[in-house]
């Protein structure tokens, strides 16, 4: 019984670390907050499409051998009316870089200070038929904003939020790497997502 329960306990222990391994790095002044199973780097970039000529975009992110992390926070404090526009153009890019395989509703913090967005999984591909010039136009637009190409065959998970004015992209990305290739830390780190409030409280009210 000894060599199992060694094994056990080695699993046990294991798993403690890598539990123990993501943290919790929050952005006050960008009013968010995720976790990260490392230290983040930081960075800026510019944020360009059909209908913003430039912006900044604060991005966060890790890479491992397995999976890229990436928050991306995008300064559109002048355009708080156009949130449902913006949000759209956002989504539409990223169905633009492979495979949809779901879109669904995506709700961060309860009750009267709830905000809403979209959770999106994407099969990434390039030279998608009959629309490769947005294909193409939507991979420069991800790597503006993730410093990061998003390769053939990886899975990424994406929850995208607007509100106070910017706009959140919260990216886990499972490389193409075999069996761990559907791995669920890209799927934690996506739903990782808080908003601070007031005081740099969690959940509270805008500030």
């Amino acid at each position: 019984m000894r060599p199992i329960c060694f094994l056990i306990g080695t699993v046990l222990i294991a798993s403690s670390l890598t539990a123990a391994a993501w943290k919790e790095y929050p952005q006050r002044e960008l009013g968010f907050l995720v976790e990260f199973p490392g230290d983040p780097a930081a960075s800026t970039g510019r944020y360009h499409t059909g209908l913003v000529q430039s912006a900044t975009a604060h991005i966060f992110s890790f890479k491992d051998d397995k999976a890229l992390y990436v928050a991306t926070a995008v300064d559109l404090l002048d355009r708080k009316e156009e949130g449902a526009t913006l949000l759209g153009e956002a989504e539409s890019n990223l169905t633009m870089l492979g495979d949809v395989s779901s879109i669904s509703i995506s709700r961060v913090t309860p009750g009267a200070n709830a905000v809403l967005g979209q959770f999106i999984t994407i099969d990434c591909r390039g030279g998608r038929v009959g629309q490769r010039g947005a294909a193409d136009t939507a991979r420069t637009w991800f790597k503006d904003i993730t410093v990061a190409e998003c390769p053939d065959r990886s899975r990424l998970v994406s929850n995208v939020f607007f509100t106070r004015g910017r706009l959140y992209l919260i990216q886990g990305m499972n490389l193409p790497s075999g069996e761990d290739a559907l791995s669920p830390a890209a799927m934690r780190f996506a739903n990782s997502l808080s908003f601070l409030g007031a005081g740099a409280r969690r959940g509270g009210p805008p500030q």
